[in-house]
């Protein structure tokens, strides 16, 4: 039977309370002076109005999963496409909430507990691919983030050669054109790893911030790591090298990329820039380890 609702209440306070504890500093997330790029002051963006929580019990294809709910067996909506084989495990925890728009199933699954890394103490990681965009536009809403310097205008989805990045913004500084990548697979050692799986269009919206940058324009990659437990980032070689490559590429040709962390729950709470490292390593399997 799923964990009632007191108690997952009480786990996630735990979980608070422990992220609270944590210095800015321990993991150098911010910049002490004055010119930081990121606002000191700790928010947390309101997310899951009312939570079910259910077990993991399959995913018959990318976006359905079947989870137990009150006993019963429930089809639910996965809004990740990613692979999650390290997370969506069967008996795993998982939160749930009713959907706001109708549809062929009546819930979203958004969290998973798996094993925070290293000490395998309970963790909520998001599985909901839709979360970077509105967490990034909180970030600029409340000023939070402030990589762009004032910003003027913000528009959501701009159209560009090849499809559609994830925003448009222009500001004292300059115009400048982002796409996010949502994570949320760490490996043994703790690093953020994107992607879980080979995405064509990943490397199409790399290639096209090169284009943009060469025009003029600033280009950003955010690494948007939705789970609190990653000590820094890196581009995943073995699962797709293509990728892994143009975002070196597109360092060495000016693109900024950027590695965000945040703390899921029903609440989210930024924790800062993590540190990103683009150069290849060898893979020391995955956390916790997929047998």
């Amino acid at each position: 039977m799923p964990l009632s609702y007191s108690i997952f209440s009480a786990f996630y306070q735990r979980l608070q309370a422990s992220a609270s504890q944590a210095s800015w500093t321990e993991v150098q997330h911010f910049d002490s002076s004055a010119g930081s790029d990121i606002m000191k002051e700790m928010k947390k963006y309101k997310w899951i109005r009312k939570p079910e929580n259910a077990k993991f019990i399959e995913r018959p294809n990318r976006f359905t999963a079947i989870v137990e709910l009150s006993g019963k067996k429930k089809k639910v909506y996965l809004p990740d496409p990613g692979r999650l084989e390290e997370l969506l495990l069967p008996g795993n925890e998982v939160i749930l909430e009713k959907r706001r728009n109708s549809g062929k199933t009546e819930h979203d699954l958004l969290l998973v507990k798996t094993k925070a890394f290293p000490t395998g103490e309970p963790l909520l990681v998001s599985v909901d691919s839709r979360l970077p965009n509105l967490l990034f536009r909180w970030l600029i809403d409340e000023k939070i983030l402030r990589h762009f310097g004032k910003v003027k205008y913000v528009k959501p989805e701009p159209v560009v050669n090849h499809g559609r990045l994830d925003f448009y913004i222009e500001s004292d500084n300059g115009k400048h054109y982002i796409e996010l990548k949502s994570v949320n697979l760490i490996d043994a050692e703790g690093t953020a790893r994107f992607p879980d799986a080979p995405t064509k269009r990943g490397t199409k919206h790399i290639k096209e911030l090169i284009r943009l940058n060469s025009e003029g324009f600033h280009s950003w990659i955010f690494f948007m790591i939705v789970r609190k437990d990653a000590l820094k980032f890196s581009p995943f070689f073995e699962r797709d090298p293509e990728l892994s490559e143009a975002l070196n590429e597109a360092s060495k040709n000016g693109v900024q990329i950027k590695a965000l962390q945040f703390s899921p729950g029903i609440d989210v709470e930024f924790c800062g820039e993590l540190r990103v490292e683009l150069e290849k390593g060898s893979f020391p399997g995955f956390w916790p380890e997929v047998k």
